[in-house]
């Protein structure tokens, strides 16, 4: 699954080539006590697959490859959109 991860409200667009299928990345998400780990630079922290950062002129086209979309930013704003369908972490804290 590749997704397309926008870090902190547009600081910096990536796109995480996971190596796992749909089910593998929303179990993973899904059991994730806190996202704080991977902000700041998720290319070297994130737990498996490739992260690729993108430039301005690759953003397009990355959401034409990316099946699903991640907002990583702090607990409570963090989610991950696969199928239009918005997930939280189990750390997730609402406001």
């Amino acid at each position: 699954m590749k997704i397309f991860l926008e870090e902190e409200y547009g600081y910096r667009c990536w796109l995480w080539d996971t190596g796992k299928d749909k089910e593998a990345v929303l179990s993973w998400w899904a059991e994730l006590e806190t996202v704080m780990p991977f902000f700041f630079n998720p290319s070297q922290t994130l737990p498996f697959g490739k992260v690729s950062p993108l430039d301005d002129t690759a953003v397009n086209a990355s959401h034409a490859v990316a099946e699903a979309y991640m907002h990583l930013h702090e607990d409570e704003d963090s989610f991950l959109s696969v199928d239009k369908k918005c997930f939280f972490h189990k750390g997730h804290k609402k406001v």
